[in-house]
């Protein structure tokens, strides 16, 4: 039996209105398994609801059928007509040959097809494989091997894809979606004549000559109107996340319909969202879990209106801003930092109507690391206070989050309802760590991941099984928590670089760097030595690209000395015009590590710091 979803969200919101903040050092003892003090922490547990995600969209449909669900361009979709075309395409899967348990692998941007798709293989019971639109072929390819999807979606757009990803298995059905029907007159024809292109290499019809491949539209034309009943299971696989972290190496992550509806949950109570009033701004993509709990999983949940970006451009995100007025705003430090670029740069009549729609709304940041100085510089342009959170893929993803209403910047804030933590020495999770010194975080809650997908090794490093049965996540980020329980990150265990046994580390170092007039951004990776174990390495964008580099290696040098300790300081200075970083801005340090980095496009002679 489906549990009534919103009454579970009264009940918490009933018992956060009568919460009242009352931050107090003596409330909070650091100790190694860290639980929150109840009157900082929202309600201390939640009831979480027995159902899957097709199960949220069946409850949200039958309370708020009326309200707009999605609205994408100029069209809109209620809860009701989308809770219809799910079920018609989850129908169409049907007659695929989809069975609870197969793969749907989606190759597709922030769209109502995304959505389509994605709930429509939840309600089959199937299995989501989030791969993107962004990956490369020999990332998909790899992907494919390890999940075997029994489908693949992705845009018409990207018939080459479709045309070449598993040509040799008989068995994968191939549909294509097409976003030129929402576009307005202009856009329309820019995005024909994408496509005259894509189909002028002739792979869109030999694509119409395979068997199995099929246009969405055609698929649910001719689909019943209802699917199969699908026994709920809230314990089965819903997703099957890639992630690379930082490392490069791809890995599979398990989240199960528990795992994504209990994130669900805890962002509700802790964000305080309203049923069927907010609207979310998704400008994350939805591929990604960031953009796919707080822009999709959760708004579902809350019955809100989703209104996706499919593609992140600054001066759209004003207008949509501007039309929309949006109550909650996932955002990442690559995109909060254009955005304030380009509200200084707006008419006052603008910003003032930008900060008037901002101001009373919900807007968070995740995914990479926000600078206290870009949070400031946002808040004094939109009276707005950007929620920093953290999490993990691992983690569905979201674990911790600063109080909407008591933000403390340069923290991530406090674990999330049931989310518990401990601080465990570097790399030995059966140690706590000494009083007052940094240790890697663990957390363990309803959120963590089921595993890696066929890799029991990764599995075994990552998760720890204590005494009492609790399944704990390593994050390997190295943490410290203030006497009033605020979080702040000071590295990646694995980043840390070990200097003739010193312990260094990387964000330290770029934070001091960072704070030179000269530098844009840095990063700071440790190379093989055969004197000091590893050699410190900083990689600088500079402020202007014609500086000398002779002359800011020594000014940054000098400026190293004097708020480092003297092996914390570079010993090779590089500069390059960029530094790699995924979609959302995490900064990629496996491209630096390699001594002949590829971004790297001036080097200053090794010397001793």
């Amino acid at each position: 039996m489906v549990v009534q979803i919103n009454n579970v969200v009264h009940r918490c919101m009933r018992t956060l209105r009568t919460w009242t903040p009352n931050l107090r050092a003596a409330d909070v003892p650091v100790r190694a398994d860290h639980a929150l003090p109840r009157e900082a922490a929202l309600p201390p547990m939640l009831h979480y609801p027995q159902t899957t995600l097709s199960g949220v969209l069946e409850q949200s449909a039958a309370r708020f059928g009326a309200s707009d669900a999605v609205i994408y361009e100029e069209t809109r979709w209620s809860y009701a007509t989308l809770c219809a075309d799910v079920r018609r395409l989850a129908a169409g899967f049907a007659v695929l040959g989809v069975r609870p348990g197969d793969r749907v692998m989606m190759a597709l941007p922030n769209c109502p097809e995304f959505i389509l798709v994605f709930m429509a293989a939840q309600t089959m019971g199937a299995v989501v494989v989030n791969a993107g639109p962004l990956m490369g072929m020999s990332d998909l390819r790899q992907l494919r091997a390890l999940t075997m999807p029994r489908v693949l979606v992705g845009l018409d757009l990207q018939a080459s894809m479709l045309d070449t990803l598993g040509a040799d298995d008989d068995r994968l059905q191939r549909i294509s979606v097409s976003l030129k029907d929402y576009q307005r007159i202009w856009k329309r024809l820019v995005y024909r004549a994408k496509l005259h292109q894509v189909q002028s290499k002739d792979v869109s019809h030999r694509l119409k000559r395979q068997e199995g491949f099929t246009p969405l539209e055609e698929l649910m034309a001719t689909a019943p109107s209802r699917p199969p009943t699908v026994a709920p299971d809230p314990e089965a696989t819903a997703v099957l996340q890639p992630t690379g972290g930082t490392g490069g190496t791809l890995k599979v992550v398990q989240l199960s319909h528990r795992n994504l509806t209990a994130n669900a949950m805890q962002l509700t109570v802790w964000q305080n969202v309203r049923p069927a009033v907010e609207r979310v701004l998704s400008v994350l993509p939805m591929f990604h879990v960031y953009g796919l709990s707080t822009c999709l999983t959760t708004s579902l949940f809350n019955a809100a209106t989703i209104i996706p970006m499919t593609r992140f451009n600054v001066n759209h995100l004003v207008r949509m801003i501007v039309a929309h007025r949006p109550t909650i705003l996932p955002l990442a430090p690559a995109i909060i930092e254009p955005l304030c670029a380009k509200l200084e740069s707006l008419p006052e009549a603008t910003q003032y109507e930008v900060a008037q729609i901002l101001a009373p709304s919900t807007v968070t940041s995740g995914a990479a690391p926000l600078l206290p100085a870009v949070a400031e510089r946002f808040e004094s342009l939109t009276g707005s206070s950007i929620v920093q959170g953290y999490g993990l893929t691992e983690a569905s993803p979201v674990t911790h989050a600063n109080p909407p209403h008591a933000v403390r910047p340069g923290t991530i804030g406090m674990p999330l309802p049931d989310t518990r933590v401990r601080i465990t020495a570097l790399g030995d999770p059966t140690s706590p760590a000494m009083a007052g010194e940094p240790g890697e975080m663990m957390v363990a809650g309803p959120q963590v991941m089921q595993g890696y997908l066929d890799n029991p090794e990764e599995n075994q490093r990552v998760l720890y099984r204590d005494a009492d049965g609790t399944t704990w996540l390593r994050t390997g980020d190295v943490v410290r928590i203030d006497a009033e329980g605020y979080t702040t990150i000071v590295d990646r265990r694995k980043d840390m670089i070990n200097c003739g046994g010193f312990k260094v580390f990387p964000a330290k170092v770029e934070r001091i760097l960072a704070e030179h007039e000269s530098v844009r951004e840095a990063a700071v990776v440790g190379r093989v030595d055969p004197k000091k174990t590893q050699r410190v390495v900083a990689v600088v964008v500079l402020e202007d690209a014609v500086l000398q580099a002779d002359v800011v290696v020594e000014a940054l040098r000098s400026h190293c000395r004097r708020n480092l300790a003297p092996y914390e300081v570079p010993h090779t200075i590089e500069f390059a015009k960029a530094l790699p970083r995924t979609p959302l801005g995490k900064l990629q340090r496996f491209r630096l590590e390699d001594s002949a980095a590829e971004a790297a496009k001036t080097r200053e002679p090794s010397e001793d710091a």
